[in-house]
């Protein structure tokens, strides 16, 4: 969340498998194989499609994608690599194939360095910094809170902490769990993140939840944990506000417990279809935001009204142009864990997303003297699926906080088909009748 950095950010993403890795990349969530690719990415020549398959058990990539090449006209099959088909087609053209690669090379170093972009601007929203920004992120944090300890984060209200022998050391890691599922193995990364949350105005619950765990914590409790560990040779968790306030135990984790455990965290690692959506990548979604007031809540349709005109004067005094695309997002079935996070104004980004247009939240904070920003919620396309998405990041491997039923071609988000699913935080869909998304016209 960078809720008061708005600009158009200049995007465009490809899939590394078009570009001929090697190695082969994971099969996509929900994706059939061999599937075709048409057309190919910018820089390749015109009159060719791509055909992905999947690596043979006898391969040692057993399960990845590969690519490979076809001209349209059947003259030219299995071609290898970008390379090799932009060399045939130069060659059956009678020019200089060099110049064509070289520019190819360089679209896709822009396109490297776009992503590259994108992802540093994902991972500085999710509290993941790195150098200098970092430490100073942490002592900004202890100058504040000091710093935390195991027993303070082991009584946070609704976290699981768990111990985990390991046999090849004889250590025992500690691992702390937000109520989303976010795992945390070291400290300071917490600290980290809980910072960059109070920069970014979505931190004020901290002050009492390490307060109250402060007050509540016991380190003789805390050390029960390891000592569990180490007595069974395996995995012990408890959740700290039971064991010390209530006195309440914790488990034991059993060997098909631990199997489950690896087996889930293997589907958030390489995404796999559940149901009809697809669940490429962990969802950590706070189900608050930067709180919304007044007119900016959408609570009746004339604050609606409101918001639009707000948002696109406020927008043309950024540059831009009058008639920026506007969508309102609404009618969310108000029982859905996420619907205060997915109810608002988005705007149309700057460039294309998977060739397609690609909108962004905008939030409006009073707390903030009345300043315009963005939030981490993107109205994005699924090109593999054919639907369109709500996400919390501009990646190929992305959470799905909610997506529309499929389309049997590209149209605008608008007219998407419906009914809508929005997940319920523990990776499941459901559907939401009332889901709407209009578009904003210009007065």
């Amino acid at each position: 969340l960078k809720p008061f950095c708005l600009k158009p950010l200049k995007l465009n993403c490809f899939p590394w498998h078009l570009f001929g890795s090697p190695m082969g990349t994971l099969p996509e969530a929900g994706a059939a194989y061999p599937r075709v690719i048409f057309p190919l990415q910018e820089g390749m020549p015109p009159g060719w499609k791509g055909i992905e398959k999947l690596y043979g058990p006898t391969s040692k990539y057993a399960g990845k994608v590969y690519c490979r090449y076809n001209s349209v006209d059947g003259t030219h099959k299995h071609v290898s690599s970008p390379k090799q088909v932009i060399q045939i087609d130069c060659e059956a053209k009678g020019t200089d194939w060099e110049p064509v690669w070289a520019e190819y090379q360089r679209i896709v170093k822009e396109r490297d360095a776009r992503e590259a972009a994108i992802r540093a601007v994902d991972r500085e929203a999710r509290g993941l910094l790195a150098g200098e920004k970092r430490e100073a992120a942490i002592k900004k944090f202890h100058d504040r809170f000091g710093a935390l300890v195991g027993p303070v984060v082991f009584c946070f209200a609704g976290w699981t902490t768990r111990w985990t022998y390991q046999p090849n050391c004889s250590q025992v890691r500690v691992e702390y769990i937000d109520p989303n599922g976010q795992s945390f193995l070291l400290l300071k990364d917490l600290e980290c993140l809980f910072q960059t949350q109070l920069d970014n105005g979505t931190g004020d619950y901290l002050e009492k939840l390490i307060r109250d765990a402060k007050a509540l914590a016991d380190s003789e409790v805390f050390a029960q944990g390891s000592k569990k560990a180490r007595e069974t040779g395996g995995v012990y968790e408890a959740v700290g506000t039971e064991a010390v306030a209530d006195g309440g135990e914790g488990r034991v984790l059993t060997r098909e417990d631990r199997a489950a455990l690896a087996t889930k965290r293997q589907v958030y690692r390489g995404g796999r279809d559940k149901g009809s959506h697809s669940k490429r990548a962990r969802l950590v979604l706070g189900t608050e935001g930067l709180e919304q007031t007044g007119w900016a809540a959408l609570g009746s349709p004339d604050d609606e009204k409101q918001a639009i005109v707000y948002f696109r004067r406020f927008l043309g005094e950024r540059g831009f142009k009058s008639d920026v695309e506007l969508l309102l997002l609404n009618g969310v079935a108000a029982e859905q864990k996420y619907a205060r996070r997915l109810r608002g104004v988005y705007y149309r980004m700057g460039e294309l997303v998977a060739g397609q247009p690609c909108y962004q939240k905008l939030l409006h904070s009073q707390k903030r003297g009345g300043k315009v920003g963005c939030d981490s919620i993107y109205l994005t396309w699924n090109g593999g699926h054919m639907k369109w998405e709500v996400t919390t990041a501009l990646r190929e491997t992305r959470p799905v906080v909610a997506c529309s039923a499929a389309l049997g071609e590209v149209g605008p988000v608008s007219k998407a088909a419906g009914p809508w699913k929005v997940q319920d935080g523990n990776g499941d869909f459901f559907e939401d009748a009332g889901l709407t998304i209009v578009e904003a016209g210009v007065e």
